[in-house]
């Protein structure tokens, strides 16, 4: 069955944009875009002028520890390739590590230790179903990208987690509110899309291993498309409460072309049985 809810919702986003003055601007700024340098790839256009991205994206991988992709050999059928193994997501800093402070390299190596048989403090807020956190909504599973006018808004297969994305320039919400997805706001840079992402509360992590912020996190991501079936993402991630310095991310979008394919809803609170019986034997401190 398709996700109900998620059309639902694309239907409700395109029915407030579409009477929304701002979405004007957009579609006339949108449309005066320049063409994309000669012989770089210069995607088709939505009817408001953005770079079509819109389709259903796959992630090249689902990732246990960003920075060591030796840990995924256990989970997926690479183990064998020498290409893929111990390599980090990080392409900055060039050691592939996150540049943690002092303190808290000792809190994520701790979670680390105790990830395997974990009591709650140790468990990923990913596996009590809550949500991902940008940029790790975009690792994890399939997900779905439209184009109502004036907007970029991405659906997930997980957890029911959805951005609508406006391209508007209008500023962030308040600084005191917090939320699991953050606050994003989108433009074009020619065919790139560029997002800044604040307002994200300290509760996911990025990967099962316990790499983690604050609330003070703050995300820039860019979207390239590169072919009509490719997305080049990066994600520059800043942090002075918890980092050194900021840090990079690099990951590959395919395009997911299987006839008929769909998003299907996750049934992650209905099947999740296991995680409670852990959190009522093992309540730790």
């Amino acid at each position: 069955m398709k996700h109900w809810c998620c059309a639902s919702l694309v239907f409700a986003v395109m029915v407030v944009v579409a009477s929304s003055p701002q979405v004007i601007v957009a579609q006339g700024q949108n449309a005066q875009r320049p063409a994309a340098p000669a012989g770089a790839y210069a995607p088709a256009r939505t009817a408001d002028g953005q770079p079509n991205i819109e389709g259903i994206w796959n992630p090249v991988g689902t990732f246990y520890n960003i920075q060591d992709l030796e840990f995924q050999a256990r989970f997926q059928n690479f183990r064998d390739d020498p290409s893929r193994r111990g390599k980090s997501l990080i392409i900055d800093p060039p050691d592939g590590k996150i540049p943690y402070q002092p303190w808290a390299l000792a809190k994520s190596n701790e979670v680390l230790q105790h990830h395997e048989n974990p009591t709650p403090q140790y468990l990923d807020s990913n596996a009590r179903c809550f949500m991902q956190g940008v940029p790790r909504h975009l690792n994890n599973r399939e997900f779905e990208i439209f184009q109502p006018p004036g907007y970029v808004v991405v659906f997930n297969m997980a957890h029911h987690t959805y951005r609508a994305i406006p391209l508007n320039g209008g500023p962030h919400i308040p600084e005191r509110i917090k939320l699991w997805m953050g606050d994003s706001r989108g433009r074009w840079d020619g065919n790139a899309l560029v997002v800044d992402v604040t307002n994200n509360n300290d509760q996911p992590w990025f990967d099962v291993v316990g790499s983690f912020h604050s609330d003070a996190m703050r995300v820039t991501e860019r979207f390239v498309p590169i072919n009509a079936d490719t997305i080049e993402y990066t994600s520059v991630i800043t942090d002075p409460k918890v980092y050194t310095r900021p840090w990079t991310m690099k990951l590959t979008f395919n395009r997911n072309k299987d006839y008929g394919s769909e998003l299907y809803e996750e049934a992650c609170f209905e099947n999740n049985a296991p995680t409670l019986e852990l959190m009522l034997t093992r309540p730790g401190r």
